[in-house]
């Protein structure tokens, strides 16, 4: 817990509990000490930090901002890709650093604040606690002059939207196929559909089963399809054409489905799909599914008359916001986000050490009236 929230609530315990004394005064100053916390919150509140709204409502185009001038910076994706001038970029309820494989700066970041209090021992959001925060409370955290030694920063990465495929043996140090889930999965030609199982693995080699829902079609048919492929000499990755039921150079053709990568010496272990991060297809993947449940879908677009096209996932970059949420959703059924306040510190280039540092909080998910529109609360690391 901060410094600020714990000043506070440690104060309003000690005036319920004696009724007299305020922290850090006598009976005699109680009201003025009182009346002296709550200024300072205010103050703290309006003075010190920035905020912005970001509509942020598109599924496919980011908003790029610059932290330090508080505006959202009129990019396309082609622009954005080799400007040093945004560090943070919205899309929905995402949020990606100009660096590591998301742009070409040196932005990366680290969480300051967990919020831990939001969440009981299990990880599991506290319904009381979140729809009980008082935004104006958590805004203190911004202005903690946190250690920033002991914070780990992290860039964006490149993260499958296929998990959970594999399992790793401790006694042998080989993996083997998870055969407990499967998977439904988008061709790279965007209509196609499979039901995936992923039979067999090693570092050598794949062994996949699927049945296939064709273009213009609303459920699997056909049959089962099974093969197998493996590495080519010193090769780290090989790629899958479902539709073909062969392997193929992942290089010299863009018509694979799925591209199965092993390299040990960088510590990737991947399976990605055609679109997203590698290919220039529209490959995507629903799951993982528990694979008893799967056998039952007789449609990979349509589930008790629901339609599913819509909740595939691509590849894509992976952030410090993914790992460390800044919300949780449906806490009371309203299909709604509540955002934790959680504080990330965002380094603006991390090749100097003493570039700019600022702190960052996610307040609001319908600022501008509807969903997608994240509020920023920010301002320059307070150091002592």
């Amino acid at each position: 817990m901060n410094p600020y929230k714990q000043l506070q609530r440690t104060c309003w315990l000690a005036f319920i509990s004696i009724g007299l004394t305020a922290c850090g005064g006598d009976s005699d100053n109680s009201s003025t000490a009182a009346d002296a916390l709550d200024d300072n919150v205010d103050e703290v509140a309006e003075n010190t930090y920035q905020t912005l709204s970001v509509n942020a409502a598109s599924y496919e185009n980011w908003k790029y901002v610059n932290l330090t001038e508080g505006t959202v910076l009129d990019l396309d994706e082609e622009s954005a890709a080799t400007s040093l001038n945004w560090h943070i970029a919205l899309r929905r309820t995402e949020i990606k650093l100009n660096g590591g494989v998301s742009g070409s700066g040196s932005v990366t970041a680290a969480v300051a604040d967990m919020q831990e209090e939001f969440y009981d021992a299990e990880g599991i959001a506290d319904v009381s606690v979140f729809t009980n925060a008082d935004a104006d409370i958590e805004v203190q955290a911004l202005a903690v002059a946190y250690d920033v030694s002991a914070l780990t920063y992290q860039t964006d990465t490149y993260e499958p939207a296929l998990t959970d495929w594999y399992v790793y043996n401790t006694t042998t140090h080989q993996i083997g196929a998870n055969t407990d889930v499967g998977y439904l999965l988008r061709h790279a030609d965007g209509v196609t559909y499979s039901k995936l199982m992923i039979d067999a693995v090693s570092y050598t080699d794949i062994s996949v089963r699927y049945e296939i829902q064709a273009e213009d079609t609303v459920q699997f048919a056909g049959g089962e399809h099974t093969f197998s492929a493996e590495f080519t000499d010193d090769a780290t990755e090989l790629c899958l054409d479902l539709d073909t039921e062969s392997a193929i150079d992942c290089t010299s053709s863009g018509d694979w489905d799925l591209r199965y990568e092993v390299n040990l010496s960088g510590r990737a272990i991947n399976i990605w799909t055609n679109g997203g991060v590698y290919g220039v297809g529209n490959g995507a993947v629903f799951g993982s599914i528990d694979a008893i449940e799967l056998a039952e879908y007789t449609s990979a677009t349509n589930l008790d008359s629901y339609d599913i096209s819509g909740h595939y996932l691509q590849d894509s970059s992976h952030s410090i916001f993914a790992d460390s949420s800044w919300y949780a959703y449906n806490l009371n059924g309203s299909h709604k986000l509540w955002p934790n306040f959680r504080t990330y510190l965002i380094n603006l280039d991390s090749a100097d050490e003493a570039s700019i540092k600022i702190a960052l909080q996610v307040a609001n998910y319908y600022s501008l009236g509807d969903s997608g529109s994240p509020e920023l609360r920010f301002q320059n690391l307070v150091t002592e």
